[in-house]
């Protein structure tokens, strides 16, 4: 190219190639504005850069490739003796800055970041939320991300000069043939794809600059992690890549709920069919695949992988993982609509009002407000998700919601069919308003990425429509010989009460369907008191929590402190503290204490009888009595989804019987021969353990697992019928492994 250059061109060539190297510029040889400002320092500093050869010194230090990272070593890590001056220091600065700082050519900085590349996902977005919060970043940082957000403008809401230098051709090319760009606040998309039919130099230049510039993520850009050090350990250590593909403890919390009540369904003898899975279609999806520069399905697969290894890591033991892709429901979803269309419930017709695509839903005006952005713009978000809606007009597919009222308030009256009481409650107030008829689909050129409207390709299927219809789907392909329609139970989160309580009964009601017979509702989860969202910098990977105390502490965690009626509240600190003083001191001290070979030599559980208690005393008659009703009323908590009061109701009995143990003190009674009452005391102890643990089963399952290996209990011997206090005079060996069960965390 160089030699290229230096020949006759027409005026346009060079005008073109100048405009590519200064944009596309990351190498030294291209960049003369560099080398003006730099000349003398490459002469003092660079001319014996390391492997510096007589070849590449005859080209000149403006051809030579090892300038660029000489330079830059002596820019950002000077020596003591020599230091760059201060045009060609910020001029190097802003070359790395604006290019990013092409590693292919500086491979210590390569291996250097080697650790930050393992982070794996986005950051930027955090530190730019931050950035326009106002949250306390360092000086360092704060600088780095304005270059980021002015120069490198990755949202048209943080970059005002780009709105500024293209206007006009924003209101000529993306404004209203295409208004979700504009109202989204995300038009370099538009821009890029109208690249040839701009006529504003300015507005070329900066497009080209948006076009060209490095995709600033952790992997790519040293220089930011490198400014930021501080600041994402402060603020950005849990946070998933920015378009949220990873799952948080809110999506978990709901798997542990759904998993606790399986597991205990099990132990009482009840099949279980449990479902869970990915919702895959919609407008979201297909804007965050375009976001990610990733083939939907590809992403799909990426983010379904995810959630998947994540509810596996958590021990979640459903039957069937559907995905919203698979070819099963599409079937199940194209028979589902010709039902609705042949009972006549749906309807062409034209839809128009507020739309929030990250929630996927419709808004009345009455639940949106304005709110003024950082760039002093006015944006109208929904007030129940604070989420940015835009004005759609267009013709689709609509569903006779309007006709199901008085069904849906019947099947609402028929039992408790939605809890807690709260949920209920709101469920009630929404149907004693009209309704109004439900989009169901949309215009296949605005949502490509769903199931297409049979008989009409030119319409894409209302993504909660398709969604909701997964359970369907599992329950049309279950092995399972007993009848699962309809679903015992859905277990969701607040946020898609509407869609679960009102669409997805009415759409059953409509095809002739019998509705679930129960939803379970429940909270979400705040960060040391403060809402957990992307905005916050907040978000809590569960991989982060397992990382630290274990799949069994975080369970334990999340269940000690999940309150189905109102929302929780995550502190690491607690989650910690509890999982020690439960998992490690209380119940795993009650086991070590009974295990240990110094007062159990022969390591055997012993057998048990009446006497074993009456020869305790009045600290063996109140254990007992401890014991007897535990069972029952742990039970009717778990049956009640009142995971906590069963749990507390579990660490009462530990606490019963640590208190009990430290009462008799056994190694008094070894020590003054008493072995009748020694023995009586070790076989307390440890009945109480084996049934902690058969408890704990459906909270726990690996920790109870390892408790009753360890106690030597038989695998046909855990179903909850074993869950109460049982006589027996045989002894039994205990498991050959270690009495820890959960070794203390050390957490500052």
């Amino acid at each position: 190219m160089d030699k290229v250059f230096s020949d006759v061109m027409t005026t346009g060539c060079r005008t073109a190639l100048l405009e590519i190297q200064y944009f596309v510029a990351r190498d030294f040889r291209l960049d003369s504005q560099l080398y003006a400002q730099c000349k003398s320092d490459a002469a003092q500093f660079c001319n014996a850069a390391p492997n510096w050869t007589e070849e590449a010194n005859a080209i000149g230090p403006q051809r030579n490739p090892l300038v660029l990272p000489c330079l830059y070593r002596y820019a950002y890590h000077p020596p003591a003796d020599a230091s760059l001056k201060p045009e060609c220091a910020d001029e190097v600065r802003r070359v790395m800055r604006q290019r990013a700082n092409s590693v292919d050519l500086i491979p210590e900085v390569w291996q250097s970041a080697s650790k930050d590349r393992e982070l794996e996902g986005k950051v930027v977005d955090c530190l730019k939320q931050n950035f326009v919060a106002k949250k306390p970043l360092t000086q360092s940082c704060s600088d780095h991300l304005t270059v980021i957000m002015e120069q490198q403008a990755l949202h048209y809401q943080l970059d005002p000069v780009l709105v500024n230098l293209c206007d006009k051709e924003i209101q000529i090319h993306c404004g209203p043939e295409e208004p979700e760009n504009t109202r989204q606040g995300q038009v370099e998309e538009c821009l890029k794809r109208k690249f040839d039919a701009l006529t504003s130099v300015e507005c070329r230049r900066h497009v080209a600059l948006l076009i060209t510039a490095v995709q600033i993520d952790i992997q790519a850009d040293p220089m930011l992690h490198r400014a930021c050090a501080v600041d994402l350990v402060t603020f950005c250590k849990d946070v998933p890549p920015g378009d949220g593909r990873k799952p948080h403890i809110g999506h978990i919390y709901t798997a542990v709920i759904a998993d606790s009540s399986a597991r205990f369904h099990r132990l009482i003898g009840n099949p279980v069919t449990f479902s869970t899975g990915t919702d895959e279609h919609g407008l979201k999806i297909q804007q965050a695949a375009l976001y990610a520069n990733e083939e939907p399905g590809r992403f799909c697969d990426h983010v379904s992988g995810l959630f998947k290894t994540a509810l596996e890591n958590c021990e979640i033991s459903y039957t069937d993982y559907i995905r919203t892709t698979e070819s099963r429901h599409k079937e199940n979803v194209h028979s589902f609509w010709e039902i609705l269309s042949e009972k006549g419930f749906i309807y062409k017709g034209k839809y128009e009002g507020w739309y929030c695509t990250a929630d996927e839903a419709f808004v009345a005006e009455d639940q949106t407000m304005l709110v003024k952005l950082p760039n002093g713009q006015e944006q109208r978000v929904s007030t129940e998700s604070n989420r940015p809606v835009e004005w759609f007009s267009e013709e689709n597919y609509l569903f006779k919601l309007s006709k199901l009222r008085e069904e849906l308030r019947s099947w609402l009256k028929s039992g408790p069919v939605i809890r807690p009481l709260r949920h209920y409650n709101l469920v009630k107030s929404w149907l004693d308003q009209e309704l109004i008829d439900l989009s169901v689909s949309r215009p296949n050129a605005r949502l490509s990425w769903g199931i297409p409207v049979p008989g009409d390709s030119s319409q894409t299927i209302y993504v909660w429509l398709d969604a909701l219809l997964n359970y369907m789907t599992v329950a049309k392909h279950s092995q399972s010989e007993m009848n699962i329609w309809p679903p015992s139970v859905h277990v969701i989160g607040k946020d898609i009460l509407k869609f679960h309580g009102i669409y997805w009964p009415a759409f059953l009601l409509a095809a002739g369907f019998e509705p679930p017979k129960s939803l379970l509702v429940h909270g979400h989860w705040l960060v040391d008191e403060q809402k957990m969202s992307k905005t916050t910098g907040n978000v809590v990977s569960p991989q982060s929590c397992i990382n630290l105390v274990t799949a069994t502490g975080l369970r334990y965690f999340l269940m000690h402190e999940g309150v189905p009626a109102s929302d929780g509240n995550f502190s690491i600190k607690r989650m910690v503290r509890i999982s020690n003083s439960d998992l490690a001191d209380g119940i795993g001290n009650l086991v070590s204490r009974c295990c240990g070979k110094s007062l159990n030599p022969l390591q055997m559980r012993l057998g048990l009888s009446p006497s074993s208690f009456e020869s305790c005393g009045s600290p063996g008659s109140d254990l007992l009595s401890l014991l007897e009703r535990t069972p029952d009323i742990v039970h009717d908590e778990y049956q009640q989804w009142n995971f906590y009061k069963g749990i507390d109701q579990v660490m009462a009995l530990v606490r019963g019987a640590n208190g009990f143990f430290q009462t008799m003190e056994p190694w008094k009674l070894k020590k003054e021969g008493q072995l009748d009452k020694l023995n009586a005391t070790m076989a307390v102890t440890m009945e109480t353990a084996r049934v902690v643990g058969t408890l704990l089963q459906p909270i726990v399952p690996s920790y109870s697992e390892r408790l009753l290996d360890k106690l030597g209990v038989p695998k046909e011997n855990r179903s909850w019928d074993f869950a109460r206090l049982r006589w027996t005079t045989t002894e039994t060996a205990l498991g050959s492994q270690q009495a820890v069960l959960f070794p203390r965390i050390k957490f500052e």
